[in-house]
């Protein structure tokens, strides 16, 4: 009788595994999409100028952009970048941003040759890809980094 429990066990694991890679979300932009849309987030599909996958969406009010990095051919890409801009009325010093990315880990900043700040946050999506519990936490993280540079920023 126990020799025939740990074949049904492990059949058990394979049903799990397969029910987990399933939901998994991949560095497609279908898949990106379909699982930004489920967060309640609207999303626009395009390609930027390398001809590589893009999404448009909103969070907090606030358009961003997703990009795929690591594509070949402009497909079966590797990693996507969460990516928004803003557009100041004044210049934003090197020694503010820099303030930013000291005092935090997630959402490097930097300036464009204006002194507007932009705000990134890579999420790697390669091999099996990361589930959607995960991949809902990266949003939740996105959305509060998104919140506290606008407040940092004064937007």
């Amino acid at each position: 009788m126990k020799q025939f429990l740990l074949p049904l066990a492990c059949m058990g694991l394979l049903a799990s595994a397969a029910t987990v890679q399933a939901a998994a979300v991949t560095a497609k932009p279908s898949t990106v999409s379909a699982f930004l849309e489920a967060y309640g987030l609207p999303v626009t599909q395009g390609t930027d100028d390398s001809g590589d996958p893009m999404l448009d969406s909103r969070i907090n009010g606030t358009h961003f952009s997703v990009y795929f990095y690591g594509c070949r051919g402009n497909t079966n890409c590797r990693t996507i970048q969460f990516s928004t801009g803003y557009d100041l009325d004044q210049p934003m010093s090197a020694t503010m941003i820099n303030e930013w990315n000291r005092n935090n880990r997630f959402g490097r900043a930097y300036l464009d040759d204006e002194g507007d700040p932009f705000l990134e946050m890579d999420i790697n999506l390669d091999g099996d890809g990361v589930n959607e519990k995960n991949f809902d936490v990266s949003l939740d993280l996105w959305k509060a980094i998104t919140r506290d540079f606008e407040h940092f920023i004064d937007w």
